[in-house]
């Protein structure tokens, strides 16, 4: 990340600011620009008005290599008092331009990252948009939206995020990325500090104005009710996945509402918001922070979490408050593979080898045994096999060699004369060949000297014995090499270092992190991924989990999650996600409108709890909606512990009745649909699919 480069030297800053010319303004206050209204200057400061100055920056960036940061409208950022050493950039008007589609077109916006959310949520609303209503409660930026997958009130920027225009400052690259490249998972994504986002485009829903606004009404007054105003950055920590409680309750079940330190102070309204006195200090908001951790954590056991961006602490202090740490950025993205792959990672490993020094002899028979032409051909003589082709065999050439090569029936048999007994000139047969071994010099008038036998048989003992010594030392160099290789294969030096995950949008973070870090550093042949993979199925939203392995150091985490079909809201007022099969997905403060409603009151259950057979088949009736009248259904509800309903958005009641032949009833909803107008009809009963009974206006 552009961020975690080392604290650049004052002439590095004086470089930049000199290639980047009148753009640059320096030690500029950046507090302001964050919504705690605290914290110190940038060294270097400038506002892009155009996207040629981001190209101008990434030019610079080439020759110098200085800390960035995108400033947003800092509704998750501290700035440090000490303020933050490098380069800050804020976009400027052209970066907040608004287009919304005309009634009649499809329900697609585009809007600039510098936009504000309430803003954009008040205007979509006005043109007869739905979706987006969640948005009036976050005062922050389309950009740090999209950075941070912002979300509240049951939805998120996934919900609705189908493009956006991408600046890249280390490739001086633009380009249009898919929402499904950017990693987006809770509050979190793949973008880094060299991603600047520069538009976004949004699917939204027609629908009606009247009902959008009074959704943005009661937002409005629910963060007036429950949330303080002031300078804060909204939640502090985040809530812990696998907790019971969310971060406010365990601050507050400790008795810390207005608790202060220093200029800053625990909201008396709500437990989870640090608020900073006009005029404060960051570093005493950063030191209540790292306090209630510390007092959640002597209590409960919990390490929280920090939503909030730490901007110029050291890493001790930002660690100490809670501030998310930051992974190596993996090049093998598909959000980096959306600009171009770079990588250029030789994966090959070198193997070790070994040499022994052969002498002279060694190297004279290895030579005539591999090349062919090392042995004088002059000493040699191959008899052939009689051609029986009825040509005329070729005369035999004259030689005076001690060593010939005879033939019987293609079988060749050696003769050495120089090593014949002198009780050999009986002419032997050859018992395999039948052929008579005859030596030119066989005669027995010719008589070996003991002496030069011995001397010859000596020596052929010894050429066997070193042959016997070098094929041992063979074996053993064989069995080192092996042993050596195999202790490099379970060695760290093909340690797991790249992890890429795909698929994971809304499981815990937190969870993703923990799995990394217990995988990072094995070996990639001994790690055990089994166990890995159990406990990511562990999470709600985590149906399957595959673990590929590639040699030699990276590992990809395939992640199939749950499809989350509708919601319901329990005895506690708090929305349950479920899937298809009606499992408890989330549990969510507001009601999430991305998904289809059950009405109903349900019970108060967990993530990854089922919800019983009604509320099963509900949902199944909800993901299974024929395309035909999937835009004409409101919701879908139980009725009792054995009753569907439906209600179209025309007003229309359905009964479906007991949860069976699903099916058949809908057959039978979509055929009365195309006969008659479902504005013109009351209800419609489909206990009996067979016979359904309809209550006209």
């Amino acid at each position: 990340m552009i961020t975690d480069l080392n604290r650049p030297s004052d002439k590095d800053l004086s470089r930049l600011a000199s290639l980047l010319g009148d753009r640059i303004t320096r030690d500029e206050p950046i507090g302001p620009y964050t919504t705690y209204r605290v914290g110190g200057s940038a060294s270097l400061f400038m506002r892009a008005m155009s996207v040629e100055d981001l190209h101008a920056v990434s030019r610079a960036l080439e020759k110098v290599r200085v800390p960035v940061l995108m400033l947003g409208r800092g509704s998750n950022m501290l700035v440090s008092d000490a303020g933050f050493r490098g380069l800050a950039i804020a976009l400027g008007p052209f970066a907040e331009q608004i287009l919304l589609p005309q009634p009649g077109q499809e329900p697609v916006l585009s809007v600039g990252a510098m936009a504000s959310l309430p803003i954009v949520a008040r205007q979509s609303v006005a043109a007869g948009l739905r979706g987006f209503e969640w948005a009036v409660g976050v005062p922050g930026s389309i950009g740090g939206a999209v950075r941070m997958n912002a979300g509240g009130h049951g939805a998120d920027m996934i919900a609705s995020l189908l493009s956006v225009r991408l600046f890249h400052l280390q490739r001086n690259i633009e380009a249009n990325v898919s929402a499904a490249n950017l990693g987006l998972r809770f509050r979190a994504s793949d973008l880094g500090d060299e991603h600047v986002v520069l538009a976004a485009t949004l699917r939204l829903a027609w629908g009606d104005k009247a009902e959008g606004e009074s959704r943005i009404a009661e937002i409005v007054k629910w963060r007036r009710d429950h949330q303080p105003g002031g300078q804060n950055a909204g939640s502090v920590f985040v809530n812990p996945v696998s907790g019971a409680s969310s971060a406010g309750a365990l601050i507050d079940n400790m008795g810390l509402r207005g608790y202060r330190i220093g200029t800053a102070v625990i909201s008396e309204k709500h437990a989870n918001f640090f608020q900073a006195d006009e005029g404060g200090n960051a570093d005493d908001v950063v030191e209540l922070m790292t306090f209630v951790r510390q007092r959640v954590s002597e209590a409960h056991g919990i390490e929280l979490r920090s939503e909030i961006r730490l901007v110029g602490f050291s890493s001790v202090v930002a660690a100490d408050a809670g501030a998310q740490t930051s992974t190596e950025r993996r090049r093998d993205t598909q959000l980096e593979a959306a600009f171009g792959s770079s990588n250029t990672t030789d994966l090959s490993i070198p193997i070790p080898s070994y040499s022994e020094q052969l002498s002279e002899d060694v190297l004279a028979e290895l030579a005539d045994a591999f090349e062919g032409d090392a042995t004088p051909t002059m000493n040699l003589k191959v008899v052939r096999p009689a051609d029986t082709s009825g040509d005329t065999p070729q005369p035999e050439e004259p030689s005076t060699t001690s060593l010939t090569l005879k033939t019987n029936n293609g079988r060749v048999v050696i003769v050495d004369d120089d090593l014949r007994l002198p009780i050999d000139v009986d002419n032997p047969i050859d018992e395999q060949t039948s052929s008579v071994n005859v030596a030119p010099t066989s005669d027995p008038s010719n008589v070996i000297p003991e002496s030069r036998l011995s001397s010859r048989r000596n020596q052929i003992a010894q050429k066997l014995n070193a042959n016997r010594r070098r094929l041992v030392r063979g074996v053993f160099a064989v069995i080192g090499v092996l042993a050596l290789v195999l202790g490099v294969l379970a060695s760290p030096i093909i340690g797991v270092r790249t992890i890429q995950i795909e698929g994971a949008r809304y499981m815990s973070a937190d969870l993703l992190i923990a799995v990394e870090k217990s995988l990072n550093g094995k070996s990639i042949l001994t790690v055990d991924t089994n166990s890995a993979a159990r406990r990511l199925e562990g999470d709600p939203w985590v149906e399957s989990v595959r673990i590929k392995q590639f040699f030699p150091t990276r590992l990809v985490i395939e992640i199939v999650e749950r499809k989350p079909i509708a919601f319901y809201v329990g005895v506690d007022n708090r929305s349950r996600v479920v899937d298809a099969q009606g499992r408890v997905l989330a549990v969510e403060t507001g009601q999430p409108t991305q998904y289809l409603q059950i009405t109903g009151v349900g019970p108060n259950l967990a993530p990854g709890a089922s919800a019983g057979t009604v509320y099963k088949a509900a949902a199944q009736l909800a993901g299974g909606l024929p395309e035909e009248i999937e835009d004409k259904v409101l919701n879908v509800g139980v009725g009792g512990p054995n009753q569907l309903l439906m209600t179209l958005r025309s007003g229309t009641l359905i009964n479906f009745g007991p949860p069976n032949e699903l099916q058949n009833k809908l057959v039978s909803l979509v055929v009365l649909l195309r006969r008659q107008d479902p504005r013109q009809i009351i209800s419609i009963d489909l206990t009996d699919p067979r016979t359904p009974t309809v209550k006209s206006k």
